[in-house]
C-alpha cells in the first residue's frame, strides 16, 4: 500500500515538474544572463528540471545554483557570423533532442532568432514551447531594425513573446507583434544589508564615504549607449561627491571622447562579483543612458532603499514613478539637469529618505525575483500543455 503510495506521488510529481531550458546569448553578468540566474534557481528549487546553455566564457556560470545543469555553447556570438551561427543552430538543435525541454526560454535577439529556428526543425509543437523574453525592445528598433521583418516572422511561431516593460509591449504592438505578447516585469534578489563579495571594491567606497562625501554609485556596462561621457560631466561639476562606476572595462578611456580627463572624485571600479550589493554603501544611484528596458541594476538599488537619478527612457519612468509616489528622479541626458537631480538629494536628506522608501516599497510589491519567477511559472504551465 506504501509502495503504491509513493509511486502515485512521483507520478504526480512528474506531471506537475518541468524540463526548462534557458538560452541566452553572452554570459557577462548583464541583464539578460542576471535574469537567467534568478529564474533557473527557483526552478531548480521548485523541483523543475533546469538547465542554462550559453556562451561559455562568462562570470555567469560561477553564479548559477549548482543543481542547473550546463551547456555551453561555443559558436554562439552576439556579432552576426553565418559560419558561426548555423553551428550555434545545429548545437541548439542537438540540445533539443537530448534534453527534451518542455519549455524553452530564450533571452536575446540572438538567442530568440536561433534558438527559434532550431526550434521550428522539431516541429510546430517545439515553437508553441518557446518564450522569448526581449530585454529592450529599443535595442532592436534603434541599432538593428534591419531584422524587425524577421522578429515579425518568428513571433508568429512563438509560444509567449515577453516584454520587460509596458513601454517595450507598446513599442512592440506598434512594430506590429501583437499576437501572444505577455509582459512580464524583471525582479531581483532582496540586496538590502547583503555583504559585498569584492572587498576591494567594498574598501575603496568605505574610504570614501569614510571621508564624508556622499557616493554616487552606477552599475552598468561601459558602453556608449550608458553614456559614461555624462558620468563623467557630472562627477566633475559635483566635486563634493565621490563618484563610482561598477562595470566591465577598469580602463575606460576607449569608451570616452579622445582627450577626457578623469575627475579625481571619479573611480572606475571594473567587474565586481555581485555587484548589486554595492548599492548598500552607497548615497544616490545614478544610471544615464540613451535606452534601456527594464534595468536590473535599478531594481537591485530599489531593494536597497536607495534614491535614484536616472534617464527618462525606456522602461524607467514606469519602474520609478513620478510625482509623490517616485522612487527617483527622472532627467533627459543634459548634464546641468543630472547635476541639479543629484545636488537635490545631496543637500535635502528629506528628499533622499522619501525616494529611498518609495523605492523599497515598490521593489517589494512588483519588482522581487519571487514575483517575476511566478509570473513566468504561470505563463510555463500554460504552454507545456499546449
Amino acid at each position: 500500500m506504501l509502495g503504491r503510495l509513493r509511486r502515485k506521488e512521483a507520478a504526480r510529481r512528474r506531471k506537475t515538474t518541468m524540463r526548462i531550458l534557458h538560452i541566452v546569448t553572452n554570459s557577462d553578468l548583464g541583464g539578460a544572463p542576471r535574469v537567467v540566474t534568478e529564474l533557473s534557481a527557483r526552478a531548480a528549487k521548485d523541483g523543475h528540471t533546469c538547465a542554462v546553455a550559453a556562451a561559455p566564457d562568462g562570470p555567469m556560470w560561477r553564479y548559477l545554483d549548482v543543481h542547473v545543469q550546463r551547456f555551453p555553447v561555443y559558436s554562439i556570438r552576439r556579432e552576426i557570423d553565418p559560419l558561426e551561427d548555423l553551428k550555434t543552430f545545429c548545437s541548439l538543435q542537438k540540445l533539443y533532442g537530448s534534453f527534451r525541454p518542455d519549455i524553452i526560454h530564450l533571452h536575446s535577439s540572438k538567442a530568440g532568432v536561433l534558438g527559434r529556428l532550431s526550434a521550428l526543425s522539431w516541429g510546430i509543437k517545439y515553437t508553441r514551447r518557446c518564450v522569448y523574453t526581449i530585454h529592450g525592445f529599443d535595442t532592436i528598433l534603434k541599432a538593428h531594425n534591419r531584422y524587425l521583418p524577421l522578429e515579425r516572422m518568428l513571433a508568429r511561431a512563438t509560444g509567449a513573446v515577453v516584454p520587460v516593460s509596458h513601454y517595450d509591449e507598446r513599442n512592440l504592438r506598434a512594430a506590429g507583434i501583437c499576437k501572444r505578447v505577455v509582459m512580464i516585469p524583471n525582479g531581483v534578489t532582496n540586496r538590502r544589508g547583503m555583504p559585498s563579495p569584492d572587498l576591494r571594491a567594498a574598501s575603496c567606497i568605505a574610504e570614501a564615504k569614510a571621508q564624508g562625501k556622499p557616493i554616487v554609485l552606477t552599475i552598468a556596462r561601459l558602453e556608449s549607449p550608458k553614456r559614461p561621457d555624462l558620468f563623467v560631466d557630472i562627477a566633475r561639476k559635483i566635486t563634493k561627491a565621490s563618484f563610482f562606476w561598477v562595470g566591465n572595462v577598469q580602463n575606460p578611456t576607449s569608451m570616452l571622447p579622445a582627450g577626457t580627463k578623469i575627475p579625481e572624485n571619479l573611480f572606475f571600479l571594473g567587474e565586481s562579483p555581485e555587484a548589486g550589493t554595492l548599492a548598500n554603501l552607497c548615497d544616490i544611484f545614478m544610471l544615464l543612458s540613451d535606452y534601456e528596458g527594464a534595468p536590473m541594476s535599478i531594481l537591485e538599488a530599489m531593494s536597497c532603499a536607495k534614491p535614484v537619478v536616472a534617464s527618462n527612457v525606456g522602461g524607467i519612468p514606469e519602474i520609478l514613478g513620478e510625482g509623490s509616489d517616485a522612487a527617483g528622479i527622472l532627467v533627459p541626458n543634459k548634464p546641468n539637469i543630472i547635476s541639479n537631480a543629484v545636488l537635490s538629494i545631496i543637500e535635502k536628506p528629506s528628499i533622499a529618505n522619501r525616494l529611498g522608501a518609495m523605492a523599497r516599497q515598490k521593489f517589494e510589491s512588483s519588482y522581487s525575483a519571487d514575483h517575476m519567477w511566478e509570473s513566468y511559472l504561470d505563463l510555463y504551465k500554460k504552454l507545456s500543455k499546449l
